[in-house]
């Protein structure tokens, strides 16, 4: 395939052959191989595949991980000439049947469809029948427990791969840093793969935080901040310049908080609508689409709303209290922006909301005895189907889900092209395997406790806000950006001299081998352990007691 026949490709898509950046190369790379992509958000993924399956022989399976993107997606292939369909909960059955049987006879080029789906042997079996050339995988990063929106469906997804024939797999997400990226690799049983990464920076977002000294200082500041980004009167930088006014989004972290700053703009003359998990469907699907058409120019949510929205003029997104890593901050501030003009993104941070019971749950995983019933139970039935082993074992149909995915991480089980859970060769007691499963748990545990630390760093930081995103995303970013609230009162500084490269590995007498990922203004230095999550240490510390040597 050559460079003047994908353009035409891209032609018939857009009416353009003109590509942003990153676009090009994966879909040059997807053409030869499976393909990781990971481009900032805006730069247009869903196009990579819409030309690729012009191009490549047999249908596109897409999977993504909720209906509203779903829905955003199928717009688009539609809208470019595809014939394509969904295939989600929300439909009847008569309409499932349907979209399957029409994309197994090659009447359908796209499927889009959630991955719960493809835990249904009969969606699997059908799928099978079909000439699927492409598996696209969506929000990739959910597939990894180290990232910010991890979803167990998506682990099922490798031995869906080899069910379909093996298929050449395309994965696509935004933010994704390199221990993700690699996750994400071996959980797809991605073959040799291409990995197209394009910096994760928006320039035009400027980022500040608003350090507020309690809840009522907080909902004034915001409902200030609202209002003069919606009339253009905040400034974009310190230049003067002044980001236009328009729609945006407030992030809320829970449902209370989420429809109580609604209730707080709407007194004070300001039209929101509010969006959570909550809402009855009907409801949640009135507020997005009030807010996507521009009669509702501001919309306070809590992370469920998100994947998918593209909506190029959102001017602010401004959030009432921390989020549970930066990871996730940064892909819920890249929905602003996306038409290139300036925009802002804000964090109205009253410390004590870093002690709230939901940075610090309490909820575990499965235990030790639960994770070693069900592994003998697949030991002594196996193979055999989460169904089968909730009747056997007594636990939720959620709780078996819970502890396969568990047993499956720590090689103890594995899941078959049929759907059922086989046990593996280890032949070590269930109880030894049941114990370092638990053991794996409790370093997420420690990893998701430390990745608040690094949101607390972000928000009290003196330093450029955006180094600090940018090189825990793992890419060098030693200069100040000029472009965030501690660039513009000149308290930031470029970083030159550093002792250790940003993405080398290390080791640390107590805490054994990490990965530098950040240095701070006042001679830190961040590095992320395998086994404890991230650590700060101080530089001269580090030195004087040789705290750090390569790994």
């Amino acid at each position: 395939m050559t460079s003047a026949e994908i353009r035409r490709a891209t032609s018939e898509v857009v009416g353009s052959a003109s590509f942003r950046e990153g676009q090009q190369e994966a879909i040059d790379a997807v053409l030869e191989r499976d393909t990781l992509a990971v481009l900032a958000s805006g730069t247009g993924k869903t196009l990579i595949y819409q030309v690729a399956a012009k191009v490549m022989e047999g249908n596109t399976l897409v999977v993504s991980p909720t209906i509203a993107l779903q829905h955003d997606q199928l717009g688009a292939l539609r809208e470019g000439g595809d014939a394509a369909d969904l295939l989600n909960a929300s439909l009847p059955v008569t309409r499932q049947r349907e979209a399957l049987a029409r994309f197994s006879s090659g009447q359908l080029e796209f499927l889009l469809l959630a991955p719960e789906q493809l835990a249904k042997e009969d969606v699997v079996t059908a799928l099978s029948q079909a000439p699927i050339s492409l598996l696209v995988v969506d929000e990739a990063h959910c597939v990894s427990e180290w990232g910010h929106d991890f979803r167990p469906d998506y682990l099922g997804l490798r031995s869906v791969v080899t069910a379909l024939g093996r298929p050449r797999v395309l994965a696509l997400t935004a933010t994704a840093s390199p221990r993700v990226r690699t996750e994400i690799v071996e959980r797809l049983g991605m073959r040799d793969p291409a990995l197209v990464v394009r910096g994760a920076d928006r320039p035009n977002i400027w980022l500040g935080v608003d350090l507020v000294g309690s809840d009522g200082a907080k909902r004034e500041a915001l409902v200030a901040a609202v209002r003069g980004a919606l009339s253009g009167e905040l400034p974009a930088d310190d230049s003067g310049t002044v980001a236009p006014g328009g729609p945006g989004i407030v992030y809320a972290a829970t449902h209370g908080r989420c429809e109580e700053t609604a209730a707080l703009l709407r007194a004070a003359g300001t039209d929101a609508a509010h969006y959570h998990g909550g809402m009855a469907r009907a409801e949640r699907e009135r507020a997005q689409d009030g807010f996507m058409s521009g009669q509702v120019p501001v919309i306070v949510a809590t992370s469920a709303f998100g994947m998918g929205v593209d909506k190029p003029d959102v001017r602010f997104v401004f959030h009432t209290e921390p989020p549970e890593t930066l990871d996730a901050y940064y892909q819920e501030i890249g929905r602003a922006g996306r038409d290139g003009a300036p925009a802002r993104s804000t964090l109205f941070y009253l410390p004590a909301d870093l002690g709230l019971p939901r940075f610090f749950s309490s909820g575990r995983g499965p235990g030790a005895a639960e994770l070693t019933g069900v592994l003998e139970v697949v030991r002594a039935d196996g193979p055999v189907r989460t169904t089968a082993l909730a009747s056997t074992t007594g636990l939720s149909r959620a709780r078996v889900t819970a502890a396969v995915n568990a047993l499956e991480i720590a090689g103890a089980v594995r899941r078959r092209k049929d759907r059922t859970v086989s046990a593996t060769a280890l032949k070590a007691p269930a109880a030894e395997l049941a114990g370092l499963a638990v053991e794996r748990q409790e370093r997420h545990r420690l990893y998701a406790r430390s990745a608040v630390e690094m949101v607390r760093t972000y928000a009290d930081t003196t330093d450029c806000r955006r180094r600090i995103i940018l090189e825990l995303l793992g890419e060098e970013h030693p200069h100040r950006c000029g472009h965030c609230d501690n660039c513009d009162r000149g308290d930031s500084a470029d970083q030159d001299d550093r002792p250790f490269p940003l993405g080398s590995r290390v080791r640390h007498p107590e805490w054994g081998v990490g990965t530098v990922q950040l240095y701070e203004e006042d001679d830190r230095v961040v590095v992320l352990f395998d086994e404890v999550g991230y650590k700060t240490l101080a530089l001269a510390v580090v030195e004087s007691h040789e705290l750090l040597t390569p790994a």
